[in-house]
């Protein structure tokens, strides 16, 4: 599904997305009401969105979709440059952040990113200063670090929850998924980060900017 107030773009991205034979458009809007009576009415796996719409938040429109469990991925195409905006959306549920001067291959490795159960964020928001530091286009955190890499969004999500200080009841109740569900991919994470305690991964967020000291 595309969502965007100015159609020529709409247009040009259905091109993009058609064309290459992996993506097929069920539904457009220019709106945030027009967003959720097609989301609603058609569950598109994916969701191509802007920010800015004449009648609301694409943030609160994104936050209101995966809440309802609307769409599993979330693709953001924006013209805001700044970091800021782009924690800011994938903090709101986001799974890739790219700004409308892309490419169409820049567009397609995000959406493939997004299909493959990983997170993309646009190289070009490190280049301009990025407050993660981000300086590569498909990263399984906000970033580009080291260990942090090895995670899927989805236990890249259950890092950061859990360094927030949520437990594995909130985190359920967020997420929409069982504790044991949760259970699992905290031991995945800690595995994966060769971590032996919720304070080791506390530090390392602390360490890697996920959280704040």
């Amino acid at each position: 599904m595309l969502v965007d107030d100015h159609p020529p773009l709409r247009t040009g991205v259905a091109a993009i997305l058609e064309r290459s034979g992996r993506y097929r458009v069920i539904a457009e809007a220019g709106s945030v009401e027009e967003a959720l009576i097609a989301a609603r009415s058609h569950r598109p796996p994916i969701a191509v969105l802007d920010l800015l719409l004449p009648d609301g938040s694409g943030l609160d429109l994104l936050r209101v979709m995966k809440r309802e469990g609307l769409v599993r991925g979330v693709l953001v195409l924006s013209m805001n440059a700044t970091a800021a905006m782009a924690d800011a959306a994938l903090e709101a549920g986001a799974d890739a952040y790219l700004l409308k001067e892309s490419t169409g291959e820049h567009l397609l490795r995000a959406m493939d990113a997004i299909r493959d159960g990983r997170t993309f964020l646009d190289g070009r928001l490190g280049r301009r200063g990025s407050s993660r530091g981000a300086s590569a286009s498909s990263l399984d955190a906000a970033s580009d670090r080291g260990p942090l890499r090895s995670l899927s969004a989805r236990e890249h999500e259950i890092f950061r929850l859990l360094a927030s200080g949520r437990n594995s009841k909130e985190i359920a109740r967020l997420l929409d998924i069982s504790s044991k569900t949760v259970d699992n991919h905290r031991s995945r994470v800690m595995q994966k980060l060769e971590l032996s305690s919720i304070a080791d991964l506390v530090r390392l967020a602390v360490r890697t900017g996920v959280i704040d000291p």
